[in-house]
């Protein structure tokens, strides 16, 4: 029979290289006794990690899915508190124009009423003033026939201050003074007459009456004609005697 020699050193271990043959009876002999329980050992062990791993994903995945209802309900609260939130906030914004229009209209509609009330009211201020004018005038011996003149000419020297108290005025719309105080409305009315006594009654007795007995004159003393009186007032001249010229030439003019 052949025989083999093996060398081993301190350790037991072979010195140099195993001889085929016995590698051959070796690998053999650990196939044979270990080789099965050692090659199922590593294969089961794949095996259950392999099922622990697909455990776990089925888990997550269970999990996973029974969390999506909730996640989609959750999603669909935030939708929908996001829709009413965007609902109130439209109908506050459209709330609030309306309540500005509103205010607009209705302060609009104030401001339009108290220009009417002012209005109506320096209306009857005037209306009154010019009756006042009139009682003036008469008190002071005016014809029943130039009231209406008078009332057209003299107020044109009326004006009115920020209360809507008349006052005698100047050209220049200032107050006219006596004594340094506002010229009285009588004492206006009467002066006026005074310098245009045609204006005023016949005196008892008198054949003919004021307009007969009184000569139409400008500031040259001379007879006024429509014309004269008109290029008189157009010139710049507005004092009462101008404007006063203007009625009597026109009256006298319809008269002949």
């Amino acid at each position: 029979m052949p025989r083999i020699e093996l060398e081993l050193d301190d350790k037991g271990d072979v010195v140099g290289d195993v001889p085929a043959e016995i590698a051959a009876i070796l690998k053999r002999v650990e196939t044979t006794s270990h080789g099965v329980g050692y090659g199922k050992g590593v294969e089961q062990a794949a095996k259950d990690a392999k099922k622990q791993i697909e455990d776990a994903i089925a888990l997550e995945k269970a999990r996973f899915d029974a969390l999506q209802p909730l996640e989609r309900e959750r999603v669909s609260r935030m939708e929908a508190d996001n829709q009413t939130l965007s609902q109130r906030l439209t109908e506050a914004s459209k709330e609030h124009d309306r309540t500005l229009k509103q205010r607009e209209e209705a302060h609009a509609r104030q401001l339009v009423e108290n220009a009417e009330q002012l209005k109506r009211r320096n209306e009857r201020i005037q209306t009154l003033t010019a009756r006042e004018i009139r009682m003036e005038a008469l008190q002071a011996g005016a014809r029943d026939e130039s009231l209406d003149e008078l009332e057209v000419i003299l107020g044109r020297f009326i004006g009115y201050d920020d209360d809507m108290l008349p006052f005698v005025r100047q050209a220049d719309g200032s107050p006219q003074l006596q004594a340094g105080k506002p010229v009285p409305l009588g004492s206006f009315v009467k002066q006026y007459l005074d310098n245009h006594p045609h204006h005023r009654r016949a005196a008892t007795g008198r054949g003919g009456d004021a307009r007969r007995g009184a000569s139409l004159s400008g500031t040259t003393g001379a007879p006024a004609t429509v014309e004269a009186a008109r290029q008189r007032f157009e010139g710049g001249d507005r004092s009462p005697s101008a404007i006063n010229d203007i009625f009597e030439a026109s009256r006298k003019k319809r008269a002949g």
